[in-house]
């Protein structure tokens, strides 16, 4: 609205200045000079066209009476229009060098009625040039604004894109963790409640009752955790209870059947276990073996055919340290591959261990995990 005003107050100076020279210029010229200032009104919107139609009248109106009228002041107007709000800046000289030819003009013809070719040329020159050097720095500051606008906008966005990464990894650690501590140890509670329920006399009616209740109340919260945690991972299921349908805790129990189903694939995995290994804690086995699990993974995926992988689990004093080693032939992990690796260092971190994985001495892909133990075992 105020571009408007701003506009429609422009044009009233011109049909002004047109009013003081209307004892000085036949009907024709004043029509002309009633359509330059009115095409004005459109400058902002349509530079291009409105500087075509203002360049045409005017060079109609010398050829009517060949003389400089004020409301010629249209022409700098509209070339200041084309320079400032036209993207390409090519418009923008080309209105220029129109206007410069204009000043030309406008000087042959008033030399011809009372010899002011030079005054004409210097003022009018001066006041063209002044109008166009300021239309460009206006210009360019408004596209330097604009350009601070659009990265301030693209920055806040990236804050905020970054902001939710953020919150999701979070949850994906909350819901990972509370997986490995908590859903481990409800199955453990159910399994004791219900092989407590076998053991106990028939006559033993109300003991029945309240393992019944607690196993069943044990499932219950189980189920419910289960949906938060998915809810909090962003998936309807979750990754690490895939497996576990039957509720059996995974531990390095099933490391045996893990490496029957990988010699099945083709890959030689060898056990190498040391130390007292029943002294882990749930979340503490649970982590060994997603980490020598998906070091099988690895392996099976980029060791290449015939490769062999020994894995040591090796506990001394309160640190476990398992490494993977396999003797493959195959390509390193292309970047983005996939997530096992970041998950195997995300839970080694959880328990305030370290991480490496990369080339081995000899060949193939060695992964190493030191994980602190606390002990605390549930079963």
């Amino acid at each position: 609205m105020r571009a408007r005003l701003f506009d429609a107050a422009v044009v009233a100076c011109v049909l002004a200045l047109l009013y003081l020279e209307r004892g000085l210029a036949p009907p024709g010229v004043a029509a002309i000079g009633v359509v330059m200032a009115l095409a004005l009104l459109a400058r902002r919107v349509r530079p291009v066209p409105v500087a075509a139609a203002v360049y045409t009248l005017a060079i109609a109106q010398l050829l009517v009476r060949p003389a400089v009228r004020m409301f010629d002041v249209c022409v700098v107007i509209a070339m200041y229009s084309v320079v400032k709000y036209q993207p390409r800046a090519l418009w923008g000289i080309l209105a220029g060098a129109g206007a410069a030819v204009g000043v030309l003009v406008a000087a042959v013809a008033e030399q011809h009625n009372n010899g002011n070719f030079w005054v004409v040329l210097d003022v009018i020159g001066a006041i063209t040039v002044s109008a166009w050097v300021t239309a460009y720095s206006v210009r360019t500051r408004r596209l330097y604004v604009a350009s601070l606008e659009e990265r301030a906008a693209t920055l806040e966005r990236e804050r905020d894109h970054l902001a939710r990464l953020a919150a999701a990894d979070e949850r994906a650690a909350i819901a990972r963790e509370l997986h490995d501590v908590i859903a481990h140890s409800l199955s453990v509670m159910i399994v004791q409640a219900d092989g407590a329920a076998y053991t106990l006399d028939p006559s033993a009616t109300q003991a029945r009752q309240a393992l019944d209740t607690i196993a069943t109340t044990g499932r219950d919260a189980l189920d419910d955790m289960r949906r938060v945690l998915a809810v909090l991972r962003g998936s309807s299921v979750l990754a690490d209870s895939a497996a576990d349908s039957d509720r059996r805790r995974v531990g390095l129990a099933e490391l045996g059947d893990l490496a029957e189903r990988a010699g099945a694939a083709g890959l030689k995995v060898r056990i190498e276990p040391a130390g007292d290994l029943a002294a882990l804690g749930a979340a503490e086995e649970l982590t060994a073996y997603r980490v020598v699990q998906e070091s099988v993974t690895n392996a099976l995926r980029h060791a290449g055919a015939g490769a062999s992988l020994t894995v040591r689990l090796e506990l001394t004093g309160d640190r476990l340290t398992i490494t993977a080693t396999d003797d493959g032939t195959g390509g390193p992990v292309a970047p983005g591959a996939g997530h096992g690796l970041v998950g195997m260092r995300e839970r080694v971190a959880m328990h305030g261990g370290t991480f490496a994985a990369g080339p081995g001495d000899g060949g193939g892909w060695r992964v190493r995990a030191e994980i602190p133990v606390t002990g605390g075992s549930t079963r």
